[in-house]
């Protein structure tokens, strides 16, 4: 039996970090499991998960359905979609079997690539080597999570752009089944010889097939993320602001594009390391423009945004007095600023 091989390329920077990574988790469980009730896909389909940050990296190489268990899904810095697509084609060529005149090869592989932001690298060349060499290899269905997904750079990579905007669980849970039942339709579509791709329905209360872009692209600077590492044992964790909405007082609006407020703290495992790339420029806010602050999520330190005065690393303290920073082991000596003192400059994760 020829194989259909699926790719999930799948966006784990820190803007996915939290309720977007925790319902992609679960999803990835619940379209196996819906599959496997499925012979034709039970007969056809081999799964890959890619997860990309700054780096991309094969969680799962092609396996068949039957064999298949959803990985644990990382995060990392960055949004390197070039990186990401550059890591796709080599895995196509390493996996995807060709025909040869002894052998027929795999079905056209279908990817899925689903991001919720901007491209933090240049993805040029990447999607010229796409468009030339892959784009008739390859079904790629490309999907933007939430409203600061770049659409106008998916658009440039396939004609299958579909928008997500999932409000609560149910609605993911929607969005699970129509992947569900597209990759279904798609293995019975191959079983019939027809290799073009089959999608299945759009449920339009959640997902939009997009036209026209001119209005779809926005700028990524509706939340700050800051990286910081527990001083105790060098874990990292994430510290997302949200920009702050505007409001209505004294008569007049208040518009306060310029602060952003404080909406969680994400403990991470050591793997977030893995799929940051450090060889970007790392941007800085000043903490002025910051309302809110937190404790380390993993040892409870009092405070999580202490910046050491040698490398410029966040990392938590439990007070005043000296801390040696997990970044690059040098000794600081903190004290409490006083309310009137100027802010400072903190390193910022590219989301």
């Amino acid at each position: 039996m020829r194989r259909l091989p699926i790719f999930f390329l799948l966006d784990v920077s820190e803007s996915m970090a939290g309720e977007n990574l925790r319902q992609l988790q679960h999803g990835l469980e619940r379209l196996v499991t819906s599959l496997r009730t499925d012979p034709y896909a039970l007969e056809t389909v081999y799964l890959s998960i890619i997860a990309f940050a700054g780096k991309a990296k094969t969680l799962t190489p092609l396996v068949e359905l039957a064999s298949f268990y959803a990985p644990r899904l990382p995060v990392g810095s960055g949004t390197g979609l070039g990186a990401a697509l550059t890591h796709l084609m080599a895995d196509i060529d390493k996996s995807v079997l060709k025909t040869t005149p002894e052998r027929k090869g795999d079905w056209k592989p279908v990817v899925y690539l689903m991001t919720d932001g901007k491209p933090t690298d240049d993805i040029k060349d990447a999607v010229y080597r796409w468009q030339k060499s892959y784009q008739q290899q390859a079904s790629l269905v490309a999907i933007g999570v939430g409203q600061y997904a770049d659409l106008e750079a998916l658009r440039k990579l396939t004609p299958n752009v579909v928008h997500l905007n999932a409000q609560t669980d149910e609605d993911f849970k929607k969005f699970i089944d129509w992947v569900s039942q597209s990759v279904v339709a798609q293995s019975r579509s191959v079983s019939a010889s027809n290799e073009g791709v089959s999608l299945a329905k759009l449920d339009d209360s959640i997902l939009s097939k997009m036209g026209d872009l001119s209005l779809a692209a926005k700028v990524d600077e509706d939340y700050v993320i800051l990286s910081g590492r527990c001083q105790r044992n060098a874990l990292p964790y994430l510290i997302k602001y949200e920009r702050m909405p505007m409001s209505f007082e004294g008569g007049q609006f208040n518009v306060n594009f310029a602060r952003y407020h404080m909406v969680g703290v994400l403990a991470l495992e050591a793997d977030y390391y893995e799929l940051c790339d450090n060889s970007m420029a790392t941007p800085t806010i000043n903490s002025d423009m910051l309302v809110g602050g937190a404790g380390c999520p993993h040892c409870g330190n009092s405070y999580a945004i202490a910046s050491c005065g040698e490398c410029e690393q966040l990392f938590c303290i439990d007070g005043e007095g000296k801390a040696k920073c997990p970044h690059c082991k040098h000794t600081n000596n903190f004290r409490l600023a006083d309310d009137d003192s100027a802010g400072f400059n903190i390193s910022r994760a590219r989301g």
